[in-house]
C-alpha cells in the first residue's frame, strides 16, 4: 500500500487530490469555488502566453509569470493558480506558509479576493508528502510546462476514454508518457502518486528511484539508466509486494526503517546481546526494568564479541540459556567497543578482560512478570538471512532483513501491549511542581533551593543519544552542525543527505524549527565555499573557505579544511562519541529577577550578534534562559528537569512570563511524543519566532521570595494562583553555636545564647513592624564565638535594622533594650545616644529648633557580652 508514509498525515492531501480529479479533470470547474476554470480554451491561453512565450529575462518565476499572464482573462491566472496548487501538494520542503502566499499572488492577479478560508489550502492539506529537491523549485517554470501540455492532451480526449484513464493507473502512467520531457519531470511521479497512491510510490528524484532500484533488484547501474519511468515504477511495485510478503504487513515505505536503512545514507546497524541468568545474575533487573517502564533509559556495560559496533546501533537483548528465552529489551549503543575486567569476578583477578560497549535500554521486559516479550518460537518464524537467534557469544549482527522484521515484531508483541500510561513520555511522569519559598531574609531560602538542586543533577549519565545530543547542539553555530554533518558523512554528500544528518536535523528540533533548514544549508555551504571554485558564483564569503560543489552537486570538503576546522572536527568526533558515563549532568538553571529582567531575558528576544568572521552586527532571535531549559526538558520526558527564580517578587511578573503565565500552570503542561509531537496540553505561538511553544510537563519551577522586599499579600494575583507557596520563618533551634546547643562563649568566662538572642529581636520588630521583616536564624547559624557574634551584628545585622526603619535609629534602640520606658541608657549600649541641648549649643531658647539627639554605633572594640545579654536578659 503505498498511500502508507510512516507518521506523515497524508489523507488530506491524497483527499484533495481526489477532489481536484473531480471537478477539474473529470469536469472543468474550479478547485476553490463556483465556476469553470479547467476548461481547454483556458488551458491552450496559458499554453500560448506562457509555454510558447518564454520569458528569459531577469526576475524571478512570479514576477515573469506576472508578465506572461497579463494579457489573460481572469480565469486563466485563476487556473495558473490553481495548478501551482496542484503542484506543491507533494514537497514537505516549503512551508505551508510558503505555498499559501504564492497561490494567492497568482490568484489575486485575477481581480478576485483569494479564497483564505478555503479547505484546500489548509495546512494539512500543504503539509507536503516529501522533500522534491532544490530541481523541482529551479525549474519550476519546466514542471509547469510540463503540467500545462499534459492536461492539455487529456481534455482533448473523448469523455470515455478520460475516464477509463482515471480508472486505470497504469494505463495513465503509459498515457502519460507521450508528453515531451514525461521521464525528466518530477511532477509526473507526483501526478501518479496523488492520482493513484496504491499503485505509485512517494518517490520523485530520479535518483532515488533508481538508486532503490538497482539495491533490491540487481541490476547493474548501466541497466538502470537504460530503464523508462514507467519501466522503473513498475520494479518498484513489485519490490513492494516482496517486501510486503517478506515482513508480513503492507504498512511499508522505502523513506521509513527497515527500508530506508536497506538502501538509505543510514550506516546505523543492528546488534543482538545475550544474557543467561545461569551465568551473570541480573540484581537491578526490578529496577532497571521500572525505571525504563517509566520513559527513562536504563545504560549497562555488555559483553560485545564485535568490534565493528558503533555509537548509535541499535540493540536487542536475547535471554538465553534457561527458559523463558526470546528478546526481552531494546535500546541503542552509545559507546565504542573497550576493553575491561571480566565480568566474572575470578577470571578477573586473573587479569582476563573483555571487550564491551555500553548500551543504553530504553526498554527492558521480564517474562517472569507476565511482561510482553518475543519468544524463542517467535524468532524461529523469522527465517530470512538464516539469521542466528541463539549466539554462542553477546554482541553479533542481525542483517538488515532480519532486523527489520524483528522492529516489527517488537511493535506489535511489545509496543502494542503496553498500556497508554505505560508508555514512554505518557504516563509516569509526576505532576509539575510550581513552588515559592518565602519568607524573611536569613531563612534559609537558598539553602532550600541548593538542596533541590541536587535532585536536579546526577553524577551517573543517564542521557539517551539524541537528548544529550540535542543538548550539544543547541548553543553550536550552524556552520559547526552542517560541517560536523559533511565530516561524518565522509567528506562530502549532497544537501538532501545533510539535511537528514542526524545533527542537522536535532539542531533544528533544538531551535524548535520545521522549515527552511534546507535554505540554511545551502546559505552556510556557499557563504564558506573556497574561493577557487567554479561551480559556486557566491560574493559575500566568509572565513573558513573549505566547501566546494561538484558538477553532481556532490559537496565536498577542499582546500586547508582539516587544519582550518580543526575545532569542527573535535566536535564532530565528540557527537559522533556520544554522552560520557560517569560524567556530571545538571538538570536545571538558575536565574536571578530583577526590576529590568524582561521576557526578552527569560524567554527570547531579538540581540544584536556580530559575526564572528565579518564582525558585521546582525539581528537574531535568541532563546532565553526559559526557553533553554524547555527545550532541554522536551527532548530528555524521562527525566525532571528545574529551573530556580531567586528573587521571583522584585520582577515584573506579567512582563517576564508575558503570555506564558498560562502554559505554567500544571494542568496546560505540554507532553510530547518520542518524534515531539504534541500529545496532551497546550501550546502557544511565541511572538518574536512565530514558533508553537509549550511548557514540558516535566519541568519544575522554583522560586523564592524575601517577604521582607515585598508582602506575599501583593504579589501578581495570577503569579499566586499557579504556584503553591510554603512559608520559612526564623527557627532558632537550628542554631547550634559552638556546643551545639545555641550556646558561645563570651571570651571571659561567661556564654551568650544565640537562640535566645534571635528570638528576643525578632519579638520586638513583629511589634515594632511585622513578621515579615523578622531575622534569620541564618545570620547566626555559622557564629562560634564572640568575635563572629559582633561580626554578624555589625556587618549584616544593624545595617538591615537601619534599612528596616529607614533611619529611626530609636527604634532600633528598642530592639537592642539600649532605651528605657523614659528613653534611659540602659548601658552597655550597642547604639548610644546623646542629647544636644538648644540653650546650650545656641546660648539661648530659639522658637525655631529643639534639643537635638545623635545616635551612633559603637565600635566592635568597645562592645561587651553584657550589651549583648542585656538583649534578651529582661533583669539586665
Amino acid at each position: 500500500m503505498s498511500r502508507y508514509c510512516g507518521e506523515k498525515i497524508v489523507e488530506p492531501i491524497l483527499h484533495a487530490a481526489q477532489h481536484w480529479k473531480e471537478v477539474a479533470l473529470r469536469s472543468d470547474s474550479s478547485v476553490f469555488e463556483q465556476g469553470e476554470v479547467w476548461t481547454l480554451p483556458n488551458l491552450e491561453a496559458l499554453d500560448q502566453h506562457f509555454v510558447n512565450q518564454p520569458d528569459e529575462g531577469e526576475g524571478n518565476f512570479y514576477e515573469k509569470l506576472e508578465a506572461q499572464l497579463e494579457p489573460t482573462e481572469s480565469r486563466v491566472k485563476q487556473l495558473a493558480a490553481e495548478m501551482l496548487w496542484l503542484m506543491l501538494l507533494c514537497p514537505s520542503n516549503i512551508g505551508e506558509s510558503k505555498k499559501r502566499e504564492g497561490i494567492k499572488s497568482i490568484w489575486e492577479w485575477s481581480g478576485e479576493p483569494f479564497p483564505q478560508d478555503s479547505a484546500w489550502v489548509a495546512d494539512d492539506v500543504l503539509g507536503g508528502v516529501g522533500s522534491a529537491g532544490t530541481s523541482y523549485n529551479t525549474n519550476r517554470w519546466r514542471e509547469l510546462v510540463f503540467f500545462i501540455r499534459t492536461v492539455i492532451a487529456f481534455k482533448r480526449l473523448i469523455e470515455s476514454e478520460r475516464d477509463k484513464l482515471l480508472s486505470d493507473g497504469w494505463g495513465f502512467a503509459q498515457w502519460i508518457e507521450q508528453v515531451p520531457e514525461c521521464d525528466a519531470r518530477q511532477l509526473r511521479h507526483m501526478l501518479l502518486f496523488l492520482l493513484f497512491p496504491d499503485d505509485f510510490e512517494r518517490i520523485f528524484g530520479g535518483t532515488d528511484r533508481r538508486r532503490i532500484v538497482r539495491t533490491f533488484s540487481g541490476k547493474t547501474a548501466a541497466q538502470i539508466r537504460g530503464l523508462s519511468a514507467l519501466e522503473i515504477d513498475r520494479n518498484l511495485i513489485e519490490i513492494r509486494k516482496q517486501k510486503e510478503d517478506e515482513y508480513g504487513t503492507n504498512e511499508l515505505d522505502f523513506y521509513v526503517t527497515p527500508l530506508r536503512d536497506l538502501w538509505g545514507d543510514s550506516k546505523i546497524r543492528t546488534w543482538l546481546f545475550s544474557w543467561n541468568p545461569k551465568n551473570w545474575v541480573w540484581d537491578s533487573l526490578a529496577d532497571d526494568r521500572a525505571a525504563t517502564h517509566e520513559g527513562k533509559t536504563v545504560t549497562h556495560r555488555w559483553a560485545c564479541a564485535n568490534q565493528d559496533v558503533s555509537t548509535g546501533d541499535k540493540a536487542f537483548l536475547v535471554r538465553a540459556g534457561e527458559p523463558p528465552k526470546g528478546i526481552i529489551a531494546i535500546g541503542n549503543v552509545v559507546s565504542e567497543p573497550y576493553e575491561a575486567p571480566h565480568w566474572d569476578e575470578e577470571k578477573a583477578e586473573k587479569g582476563e578482560v573483555r571487550r564491551y560497549v555500553d548500551v543504553a535500554f530504553s526498554r527492558i521486559q521480564d517474562p517472569l512478570q507476565n511482561d510482553p516479550y518475543i519468544t524463542e518460537s517467535d524468532l524461529e518464524r523469522i527465517k530470512v538471512d538464516k539469521q542466528e537467534w541463539s549466539p554462542q557469544s553477546s554482541g553479533i549482527e542481525i542483517k538488515q532483513r532480519s532486523a527489520g522484521i524483528l522492529e516489527k515484531v517488537w511493535e506489535k508483541v511489545v509496543e502494542a501491549a503496553m498500556t497508554p500510561e505505560k508508555k514512554k513520555v505518557n504516563g509516569k511522569i509526576a505532576d509539575a511542581i510550581n513552588l515559592i519559598l518565602y519568607g524573611p531574609p536569613g531563612t534559609g531560602k537558598t539553602y532550600q533551593l541548593n538542596r533541590l538542586v541536587e535532585k536536579y543533577s546526577s553524577r551517573k549519565q543517564t542521557l539517551g543519544r539524541e537528548a544529550w545530543l540535542i543538548q550539544e547542539l543547541l548553543d553550536a553555530r550552524w556552520f559547526d552542525v552542517i560541517f560536523a554533518a559533511v565530516y561524518d558523512l565522509g567528506g562530502e554528500g549532497k544537501v538532501n543527505a545533510i539535511l537528514n544528518h542526524e545533527y542537522v536535523q536535532l539542531k533544528a528540533k533544538a531551535m524548535g524549527r520545521d522549515r527552511n533548514i534546507a535554505q540554511t544549508i545551502w546559505a552556510n555551504l556557499q557563504a564558506h565555499t573556497w574561493e577557487n571554485s567554479s561551480t559556486v558564483q557566491y560574493k559575500n564569503r566568509s572565513v573558513p573557505l573549505v566547501f566546494d560543489k561538484k558538477p553532481n552537486s556532490v559537496w565536498s570538503l577542499v582546500d586547508d579544511w582539516e587544519e582550518e576546522c580543526a575545532e569542527q572536527i573535535e566536535l564532530a568526533k565528540n557527537w559522533k562519541t556520544g554522552p560520557k558515563q560517569e560524567v556530571s549532568h545538571q538538570r536545571f538553571e538558575f536565574v536571578t529577577f530583577h526590576q529590568a529582567y524582561s521576557y526578552e531575558d527569560f524567554v527570547e528576544g531579538i540581540r544584536p550578534i556580530q559575526d564572528e568572521e565579518t564582525g558585521d552586527i546582525g539581528y537574531q532571535v535568541v532563546p532565553g534562559v526559559f526557553k533553554r531549559i524547555c527545550q532541554r526538558a522536551k527532548a530528555d520526558p524521562g527525566q525532571r528537569y528545574g529551573i530556580f527564580i531567586d528573587e521571583i517578587n522584585r520582577g515584573n511578573i506579567a512582563k517576564i512570563f508575558g503570555e506564558l503565565i498560562t502554559l505554567i500552570e500544571t494542568d496546560k503542561r505540554a507532553i510530547y511524543s518520542d518524534g515531539g509531537y504534541l500529545k496532551a496540553g497546550m501550546e502557544l505561538t511565541l511572538p518574536y519566532s512565530g514558533v508553537r511553544f509549550g511548557v514540558p510537563g516535566n519541568l519544575d519551577v522554583y522560586g523564592t521570595m524575601n517577604t521582607a522586599d515585598r508582602s506575599i499579600a501583593l504579589l501578581d494575583t495570577a503569579l499566586r494562583r499557579r504556584f503553591q507557596f510554603k512559608e520559612l520563618m526564623p527557627d532558632a533551634g537550628v542554631i547550634s553555636g559552638s556546643r551545639g546547643d545555641g550556646y558561645i562563649e563570651d571570651g571571659e568566662g561567661g556564654v551568650i545564647n544565640l537562640r535566645a538572642l534571635l528570638e528576643a529581636m525578632n519579638r520586638r520588630i513583629r511589634f515594632l513592624l511585622n513578621r515579615d521583616m523578622t531575622l534569620g536564624h541564618a545570620y547566626f547559624i555559622n557564629v562560634r564565638d564572640f568575635i563572629g557574634l559582633k561580626e554578624v551584628l555589625f556587618n549584616q545585622v544593624i545595617p538591615l535594622l537601619q534599612e528596616y526603619f529607614y533611619e529611626d535609629w530609636h527604634r532600633v534602640q528598642l530592639v537592642f533594650r539600649d532605651v528605657g520606658p523614659a528613653g534611659e541608657k540602659l548601658e552597655p549600649q550597642i547604639v548610644c545616644h546623646d542629647t544636644l541641648n538648644e540653650e546650650e549649643v545656641l546660648g539661648f531658647d530659639h522658637d525655631d529648633f529643639d534639643d537635638l539627639t545623635e545616635y551612633r554605633v559603637v565600635d566592635p572594640d568597645e562592645i561587651t557580652p553584657d550589651a549583648v545579654r542585656k538583649v534578651y536578659e529582661e533583669s539586665a
